[in-house]
């Protein structure tokens, strides 16, 4: 059997859903050896997933033709919709790692693991390409690597803080019914904006099916909370603070990113800024993100409305990676 970068990426994908499962495990039971396993799983999953975007930059090198190996990060693995929600999770749970080793507290798993792994999943239930293709010439460029990584970071951050602000809403002893409410709509359009932007056909049905989804999500948060599972969660002050800092650093990588991308641009097609719909909604969500930090650090906001502005932050990034890439066209279309 021949191991390829796609083989790496399912048995990451594989590593991923055991380190929810013990995470669960965890979550509900307290227990030291689902807590070391899930951990460790996780991690494995990040080792496997590591190696194969390795393999994938030596697949894409070869179909691209590479000659001179110094410019191989002019082919990163990164430039179609499997290869960047292959990233787009891979971040994601490494980002995640490091918080649950900084905070000493594994309680999140549970929620952000499952961001991650969706992300990776719709790639096979959408059906995104696996093949490694060649590069079109707007993305034979210097400034690929270093604009996608650092775009990514900051959306997998998003993933995390995003992750934190639902457990947040099982954790406070005031959630209302509003909050749930809240909770579910933005949660019903984040799963809607995932499928639709794939089939592009059938509404009804996708509203239906994504309002579902929703409900059986925020019906295990509610069941958390009932149950006092959430007892587990660290303080709300610190769960705050956890999603300020994810935040933070996902404001400053999305900064950087919209700056390379600008650059790049020029290079590319002539001018720092199109108004291409992918940049609107690029600078849309690092408005609300910007909101967000304004908002904390400036006016001393803190509470449930932050958390409204993270999730409704993650929203904003799911519209402007799926719904912008395959239902409004524009110069970013290529990244299918």
């Amino acid at each position: 059997m021949t191991i390829t970068s796609v083989t790496l990426f399912n048995a990451g994908m594989v590593a991923y859903f055991l380190a929810f499962l013990f995470y669960t495990i965890y979550t509900f039971s307290k227990s030291s050896w689902s807590s070391k396993l899930a951990t460790g799983f996780a991690w494995l999953g990040v080792i496997i997933q590591g190696a194969g975007f390795i393999l994938r930059g030596i697949e894409k090198a070869r179909v691209n033709m590479v000659s001179d190996w110094t410019a191989f990060y002019k082919y990163a693995p990164f430039t179609n919709m499997y290869e960047s929600l292959m990233l787009f999770g891979w971040t994601a749970v490494l980002l995640y790692l490091l918080f649950e080793w900084k905070y000493k507290n594994k309680a999140f798993g549970m929620f952000v693991i499952p961001l991650a792994l969706i992300g990776e999943l719709s790639t096979q239930i959408l059906g995104f390409s696996e093949e490694a293709q060649p590069l079109v010439p707007a993305l034979q460029s210097n400034w690929l690597l270093f604009h996608v990584v650092t775009t990514f970071i900051g959306y997998a951050a998003a993933a995390v803080s995003a992750g934190v602000a639902y457990a947040y809403f099982a954790k406070r002893d005031d959630t209302t019914a509003k909050d749930w409410a809240v909770v579910f709509v933005t949660t019903w359009f984040i799963f809607f904006f995932i499928i639709y932007s794939a089939y592009r056909e059938n509404v009804p049905l996708f509203l239906a099916v994504s309002a579902v989804a929703a409900a059986v999500f925020c019906g295990i948060l509610y069941l958390i909370k009932k149950t006092g599972v959430s007892k587990i969660f660290p303080s709300t002050q610190l769960m705050e603070q956890i999603m300020y800092q994810s935040v933070a650093v996902g404001f400053v990588f999305l900064t950087i990113g919209i700056i390379l991308g600008a650059v790049w641009a020029k290079y590319a097609w002539g001018g720092y800024w199109s108004w291409d719909p992918k940049e609107t909604w690029s600078l849309i969500t690092w408005l609300v993100y910007a909101a967000y930090l304004h908002a904390r650090y400036i006016k001393g906001l803190s509470g449930k409305p932050l958390a409204y502005f993270t999730i409704v932050g993650f929203l904003s990034v799911i519209f402007t990676y799926y719904g912008v890439n395959l239902i409004i066209p524009g110069l970013h279309s290529y990244a299918q």
